[in-house]
């Protein structure tokens, strides 16, 4: 439908248009019993126009402001809220073809979806460092809890029966109460909408796909501020071979096309084909993932899962304040760290009910950043961390750092230089966390990736490092008083001389990348 003023002063005529137009008019305007036809001379220019709006500001004007406040938000009693609003328009006409894309309704489908998953991973995540914790007393622990839920989801693709049932309770893809607003059509109708033809075991667990497919989309963004990839891949035995409805499936959702490799009678050709992949998408940084030994005649299914991460501090550290320093491992231990020193304003929050400080150290951009919890002192023969692990879970997490919650002031800043690279055979971690039928060569149902019914998951090695300098980041991996922003306020002094916890996590998706606690230079 195109109007066209008459002439004159085309600009006044729609100045007015713009000003008068409302629905009712328009749907009027256009009614059959208004408009005739006529044969007339019809001249219309090639147009060609190419938009993107960030929607958000502008619905939160027009009063829905409630679907993106974190506190606020209500979706049928989900925490979830509108991250951003985006609408894409592209539209293209020649005589009488036109092409127009909207996404608004993908944009609810995906902001759910992704909420929701973002929970799970978050969930996840803390349940597996306090399991990591258990048996990790007073020694560091660092991990890529993004990394090891995306490569469980794809195999949790292929999972069935109670095997998939333990793989959805450990990684939180519970569905109770689960309502997901379903994406439109690619070709939609005039009249009523088709219905998608989906394959019945995706009916349940589709949603949890397209999410992660969303989010690694989001998070393996190109972007100039930061390098940051991820990648994962199934390395199976050759005479167990992948069925092709699992293999489009995963290059769908995850961008993987799973390896056929013989492991019976070349373990060790496979082993280093595996350990050259995960150094390649690590820009060298994981070495030797597979130990030798780690792989024999026996492996059917070896899980391995890689991210990288680079990035440089928004407010970078001198290098001239670094010093050696003494670091609290306990009330009465203390080891030398070299200790970098920055004053500058951060976002912090003080609770007195935790004895807790956290702070948030963005990357350039603020597109991602590091929170650590330290706690205020050592009180005791302990870590100072053990009311902190014992009270953590992902729901205060995510309160404690939103940004309603954090207040920007001048902060005195110690944090020592790290250096962690750790190794993990999470078999039996997650095994005792809930999933042993996946390891089980008796119980386990992966009949949704392979025909043959003895394949059972054998090992799942996770090898992450990072680097914490004066410059940034690079990691790899295969309620309180909040205190004002005040001018005025006196420096708070955040000393990381004793054992503190930390996370890097991206801001747009709230997912957290890595995970660590830091007791032991």
């Amino acid at each position: 439908m195109t109007y066209l003023g008459a002439r004159g002063n085309t600009a006044t005529q729609m100045t007015k248009l713009e000003r008068e137009l409302t629905y009712e008019k328009l749907g009027e305007w256009t009614s059959l019993d208004k408009m005739m036809t006529e044969q007339i001379d019809m001249y219309l220019s090639k147009i060609k126009l190419d938009k993107n709006y960030d929607l958000g500001d502008i619905l939160r004007n027009m009063r829905m402001s409630d679907a993106f406040s974190q506190s606020e938000a209500d979706f049928r009693r989900r925490e979830l809220y509108g991250i951003e609003a985006i609408n894409d328009f592209v539209g293209v006409i020649e005589a009488n073809e036109a092409v127009y894309h909207d996404i608004l309704q993908l944009w609810a489908y995906f902001v759910v979806t992704m909420d929701l998953l973002t929970i799970s991973n978050g969930s996840f995540a803390l349940d597996l460092f306090k399991k990591l914790n258990e048996s990790s007393k007073g020694e560091n622990i660092f991990f890529s809890p993004w990394s090891i839920s995306t490569g469980l989801a794809m195999v949790y693709l292929g999972a069935r029966g109670n095997t998939a049932t333990e793989m959805a309770e450990v990684l939180h893809f519970k569905k109770e109460e689960k309502t997901v607003v379903s994406p439109p059509s690619s070709n939609p109708s005039r009249g009523r909408p088709r219905k998608r033809k989906m394959e019945p075991e995706q009916n349940e667990t589709r949603e949890i796909h397209v999410g992660f497919k969303t989010l690694l989309s989001a998070i393996n963004k190109p972007n100039k501020n930061y390098e940051l990839k991820t990648a994962n891949r199934l390395y199976e035995e050759k005479t167990f071979p992948l069925i092709q409805r699992y293999l489009q499936l995963a290059k769908k959702f995850y961008c993987a096309e799973p390896q056929a490799v013989n492991f019976r009678t070349a373990a060790e050709q496979a082993r280093k084909k595996i350990n050259s992949w995960v150094t390649n998408q690590t820009e060298g940084t994981i070495q030797d993932l597979l130990p030798t030994g780690s792989v024999d005649s026996r492996t059917a299914l070896v899980l391995v899962n890689a991210i990288y991460f680079k990035g440089k501090w928004e407010k970078q550290f001198i290098k001239e304040n670094t010093f050696e320093r003494p670091f609290r491992v306990s009330k009465t231990k203390t080891k030398p760290v070299q200790m970098m020193f920055l004053k500058d304003m951060f976002k912090i929050l003080c609770m007195d009910t935790m004895k807790l400080k956290i702070i948030e150290l963005p990357y350039i951009k603020n597109e991602l950043s590091m929170f650590i919890l330290l706690p205020d002192d050592i009180s005791d023969s302990t870590t100072g961390l053990e009311l902190l692990e014992r009270e953590l879970t992902y729901e205060k997490l995510a309160e404690w750092t939103s940004p309603d919650r954090m207040a920007k002031v001048e902060v005195e800043m110690y944090l020592p230089r790290i250096q962690l690279e750790e190794g993990y055979d999470l078999k039996l971690t997650l095994s005792s966390m809930g999933m042993p039928d996946a390891f089980s060569p008796g119980q386990a149902d992966f009949t949704g990736l392979s025909d043959k019914k003895d394949l059972f998951l054998s090992k799942i090695f996770h090898k992450p490092f990072v680097e914490v300098n004066e410059e940034g980041t690079e990691a790899a991996a295969a309620t309180g008083i909040v205190i004002a922003e005040r001018a005025h306020l006196k420096a708070i002094k955040f000393k990381a001389d004793h054992p503190f916890l930390f996370f890097i996590r991206h801001n747009k998706t709230k997912s957290i990348l890595f995970f660590g606690k830091f007791c032991s230079p």
